[in-house]
């Protein structure tokens, strides 16, 4: 399954900056173009729609959660489903001890939630190597894939996370077939996100029996 989409996760990420770079400034009106343009309108994205959804906001709680994970505490990330903001504010921090830890996470984490959490960290990090261990990642763990498949049928229909859940284990059940597919169709090309890039691929492909009815 990795070669199947491996093209689709790995095409984007060659020409992308080095990962590792430490930034502290909160995201304000003022400083939101600049991050608009180092991380494109990834960083802007709808969040899941899962009730519990852990945020963390403040450039001074960020630094000290990064402090904290390169120690080799997975802290919040090991509790609940992290939003993508989190995700990316932290990924932008990391020094390349914080990048080796998650790496490990993402495969030995103690339960899927933070495996999940690890993963989609590291699939906002640039690189071709990031997106390898993704693929890989997604293509072996069940419940990860699970996890992650339903977040994004969550965050790109708004579906409540008890029906995308279930749709993660038959995506062509999806009710709307074709808005899914269309929403998919971007995120099989973004440049930033090799975990959004790995499953829509995935879905796609799942949906094709029943686009054409």
């Amino acid at each position: 399954m990795v070669a199947r989409y491996g093209l689709a996760v790995l095409a984007t990420t060659r020409a992308l900056p080095e990962a590792g770079r430490r930034r502290s400034r909160p995201i304000t009106a003022e400083v939101a173009p600049a991050y608009g343009r180092t991380f494109g309108e990834n960083v802007f994205r709808r969040e899941i729609t899962h009730q519990r959804l852990i945020h963390v906001r403040g450039a001074a709680r960020i630094t000290h959660l990064v402090t904290v994970v390169e120690a080799g505490d997975p802290a919040v990330f090991a509790k609940g489903p992290t939003s993508r903001a989190l995700d990316i504010a932290v990924g932008s921090r990391l020094s390349p001890e914080g990048i080796r830890q998650f790496h490990q996470w993402m495969v030995t984490g103690r339960t899927s939630t933070s495996r999940t959490n690890s993963l989609s960290v590291v699939a906002k990090l640039p690189g071709e190597e990031n997106a390898r261990l993704v693929a890989r990642a997604l293509d072996s763990d069940t419940p990860v894939r699970r996890l992650c498949l339903a977040s994004d049928i969550s965050r790109l229909t708004r579906t409540p996370w008890t029906d995308a859940l279930r749709f993660a284990e038959d995506v062509s059940a999806f009710p709307e077939p074709r808005k899914l597919a269309a929403r998919l169709t971007k995120e099989a090309v973004n440049p930033r996100d090799s975990e959004s890039r790995w499953c829509a691929s995935y879905m796609l492909t799942q949906l094709v029996p029943v686009l054409g009815r």
